[in-house]
């Protein structure tokens, strides 16, 4: 089992390791970099030759450079000091890590002096505007979230490096070295969080059953300090979701519901923050069965849970202020002579009846029953997260995900959750009118509408209707950036990206 990279801050300016890591500015003058003079030279002889010019995304990587008898180097380029921001301090991180692996570099040593060696087109000192331990962090981010690694069961292991194992950070500023040694826990469990995120969308579906998902909870539960409550099939009977009850009625596995509970030590001034995860651990559309083609694909519909997963062990481990509820919802979603079909109709936990137009757009009946749970807790808010639907990439790319509501400020108090992250997300409306043929002539409401235009849209739309009035609430469509995500340099290539994991968390912190 591998394991996430130690990161370690000491107050020195020299260490050993296999490799220095320094970073660079693209319009930083000659000025020696901290603590060697040799190098600086030695970088701006290679910015003459042209062979690195510092530019973002850069990486250089000189082995045994003639700055001592035995060490080697790896230059960071981080382009123009005006345009730095944290998320391109991510990048540069992801970049760095990729370098440091194909040169099997097992520790390194990073620099942290050289992120304040910015000069100005004048020539003057010129420091990032982002704050100082900030800046470190999202780089230390960087390296973490590209650590990772999916081969559990692969029976020969890869004969590729796996990146160092220990990363020291040096500062030569005790008092940074106070901050730093605070931010960096923080990055840590970041690296925890999210990598239980990905590891539970990365498991295959003979596996990662409902069972097996509201057992590991239990466990990470009483590891976290969290509150844990495990519904079966029975007790969501007794409990009249029969939304989420009819998507798992063809599959032979049980579904589970798991209720999870953060409780911060203060009392005063804190708030309730709920947010409810789709678990569909396999989705094959059901009856309305989807192409063969990528089904595979489909072990990662349950995300959306992972992800709430994640967002709590945070929550816990940075002790955020406010009471959390972490509610997900487990199923799966099989065609079989038991399941339910296009035509019937469905009544919810709410007592809104709904006619089942597709069974393939079962994540919005999982999350109706999931949301009216969640809402007996009495949340100052709501937001759920899922792959809820494939129109979201088309409306949008993997770029980011979509965010919808019924509350623009708490929206807009999400997406600065997710900006502080480099986790990006766009608002699309939530017009009534998109209801209006979604209504049905045999219940209160259809699953899809005839038109398939808009579909994220829609999907949200028909989730508004389970939401109490005077709930705050907003919904995340992740299905475009949950997994194959090739736009980020600290994200795996295949698999579970892990994204929102820190949104969810930190807006559970600032709320």
């Amino acid at each position: 089992m591998w394991k996430l990279p130690l990161l370690e801050v000491r107050a020195a300016v020299s260490g050993k390791g296999d490799a220095d890591l320094v970073v660079i500015y693209q319009d930083s003058a000659k000025k020696a970099v901290p603590p060697r003079k040799s190098f600086s030279q030695l970088v701006e002889r290679l910015r003459k030759e042209d062979v690195f010019q510092a530019r973002s995304g850069s990486v250089q990587f000189i082995r045994f450079a003639p700055v001592d008898s035995h060490g080697s180097v790896l230059a960071v380029g981080l382009g123009l000091v005006s345009d730095l921001t944290e998320d391109k301090l991510r990048v540069a991180g992801g970049n760095a890590w990729s370098k440091l692996v194909s040169e099997k570099c097992k520790e390194i040593t990073v620099h942290v002096d050289t992120f304040f060696e910015g000069k100005d087109a004048s020539g003057h000192s010129h420091l990032p505007k982002v704050d100082s331990p900030r800046l470190v962090r999202a780089f230390a981010e960087g390296l973490i979230l590209s650590a990772y690694h999916f081969d559990k069961y692969k029976t020969v292991k890869d004969n590729e490096p796996s990146g160092p194992s220990r990363i020291v950070f040096l500062v030569s500023d005790k008092g940074l070295k106070t901050q730093l040694d605070r931010e960096l826990k923080e990055v840590t469990a970041v690296g925890e969080a999210v990598r239980l995120t990905r590891d539970w969308s990365n498991e295959p579906s003979n596996v990662g059953t409902p069972e097996y998902y509201a057992g590991e909870a239990k466990k990470l539960a009483r590891q976290y300090g969290l509150k844990c409550k495990v519904l079966t099939e029975a007790d969501a009977v007794r409990e009249k979701m029969g939304l989420y009850l009819g998507v798992g009625q063809g599959a032979e596995r049980e579904g589970r519901v798991v209720v999870l509970e953060y409780v911060p030590s203060a009392k005063k001034n804190r708030k309730t923050v709920a947010l409810v995860g789709k678990g569909v651990t396999f989705d094959s559309g059901g009856i309305s069965i989807k192409p063969a083609l990528r089904m595979e694909e489909m072990k990662h519909d349950m995300t959306g849970a992972a992800t709430v997963m994640g967002a709590m062990i945070l929550a816990s481990q940075w002790q955020v202020p406010n009471r959390v509820i972490g509610v997900m919802a487990f199923t799966e979603n099989m065609p079989s002579g038991s399941a339910i079909q296009p035509g019937n109709v469905l009544t919810a936990r709410n007592g809104k009846t709904v006619e089942i137009i597709n069974t393939d757009a079962e994540g919005r009946l999982v999350l109706a029953d999931a949301l009216d749970l969640a809402q007996d807790y009495k949340p100052d808010a709501v937001v759920n997260i899922a792959t809820l639907t494939g129109a979201v990439s088309i409306a949008l790319g993997k770029q980011c995900c979509a965010v919808l509501g019924n509350d623009d400020t708490l929206i807009d108090s999400v997406r600065r959750a997710g900006e502080v992250n480099g986790e990006k997300m766009w608002q699309l409306p939530l017009f009534d009118e998109y209801f209006d043929d979604m209504k049905s002539d045999y219940a209160d409401m259809k699953n899809s509408a005839n038109d398939s235009n808009g579909g994220t849209i829609r999907g949200a739309i028909f989730l508004k209707q389970f939401i109490r009035k005077g709930t705050r609430w907003a919904h995340l469509d992740i299905a475009g950036v949950a997994y194959n995500l090739t736009t980020l340099s600290y994200m795996p290539k295949k698999g579970a990206s892990g994204l929102y994991v820190r949104t969810l968390a930190q807006f559970a912190a600032d709320f």
